[in-house]
């Protein structure tokens, strides 16, 4: 596994490797320069590939993605064919900060509560199946009376095998709605039935930084929205990014266009602030960073209901197996 490791990242260019790459082609270097100035004892397998690959009269663009870890290669795929590769490779690397900082934010958060959840709800389910009937077994060999316990190991058993098979079932959605369709499809469902849901915080949030990098690159409104439609690795963001453009090819202004059910219903007001303000990229950012306070606020209340919920589960349970290993006890107290 080590060695495999080992033969992986002597076939891929760092992420650091990548950074410093970026900024000597956006300082006017030739990439020939750049990998030459790169070059060093760790990277010089895949460097020395690739420049032979570029001696050969190969274009970096066509032989590139072969050599890119597999986080930042799907934005370079998208990007390259409507950019040049300086530009695709540093908004590449801005929006794989983006997105790591997103998903940091969700495994802190939820990580802990959810593991938990499912590991108690594993260990209930299995003493169900295996423990429960030895402990019945062994009660009633001191004669005592089942016939109450009996019922309320019935309820355990349909209240342990429901949370656990929902739980399962909603691990089976996730996967299921993993898909690029599929998922964008659930978006329009959650926006126009539940609106201002957390759904819509974070990928209105999402597209706002992203358009944002873009704006902050020097691409216009128009250019940095074409930008972002190309981005199948995020099929939300491609799709907010496609409805906000057709809304601006009709002739709405960017305010009326993030009144869509599509955005998160602060949007539309931090742009009409914006209009009026002397940076928009300031009032924007504002609006990014209320975002960010409203999807931590709600991840650290989601967190909460599921840790008391599994605690609350738990303690039920404890409770309701202390009275049954109780009972022999009793059944002893009555000779």
């Amino acid at each position: 596994m080590a060695s495999l490791k080992k033969l992986l990242a002597e076939k891929t260019v760092s992420q650091e490797d990548l950074s410093y790459l970026s900024m000597l082609l956006d300082a006017g270097l030739t990439i020939s320069e750049c990998f030459d100035l790169l070059r060093s004892r760790k990277n010089e397998t895949v460097f020395t590939e690739i420049r032979k690959k570029l001696d050969e009269g190969m274009l970096i663009e066509s032989i590139i993605s072969g050599y890119l870890p597999a986080s930042i290669r799907a934005y370079v795929v998208s990007l390259l064919p409507s950019l040049s590769f300086s530009s695709c490779l540093s908004l590449s690397l801005q929006f794989q900060r983006r997105s790591e900082e997103g998903k940091k934010t969700l495994l802190s958060s939820l990580a802990y509560p959810l593991i938990l959840l499912f590991v108690a709800m594993t260990c209930l389910y299995l003493f169900d199946l295996y423990g429960m009937d030895t402990i019945f077994s062994m009660i009633a060999s001191f004669d005592a009376d089942l016939e109450l316990y009996r019922d309320m190991r019935v309820l355990f058993s349909i209240v342990v095998n429901l949370f656990y098979y929902g739980i399962l079932l909603i691990f089976g959605l996730i996967i299921f709605f993993s898909s690029r369709k599929r998922i964008v499809y659930l978006y329009i469902f959650v926006s126009r039935y539940f609106p201002n849901s957390f759904f819509n915080i974070y990928y209105s949030e999402e597209f706002m930084s992203l358009l944002l990098v873009c704006a902050r690159r020097g691409y216009s409104t128009k250019e940095a929205l074409d930008i972002l439609k190309a981005m199948r690795s995020k099929p939300i963001v491609s799709f907010l990014a496609y409805h906000m453009d057709e809304s601006l090819l009709k002739g709405e202004t960017l305010k009326e266009a993030a009144r869509l059910s599509y955005y998160d219903s602060s949007l539309s007001r931090f742009i009409k602030i914006a209009n009026y303000s002397n940076d928009f990229s300031d009032v924007i950012d504002s609006y990014i960073d209320l975002a960010k306070q409203k999807i931590v606020k709600r991840m650290k209340s989601y967190s909460l209901c599921i840790q008391l919920f599994t605690y609350a589960f738990i303690a039920c349970i404890i409770i309701f197996i202390y009275q049954i290993l109780f009972m022999p006890m009793q059944a002893i107290s009555g000779f």
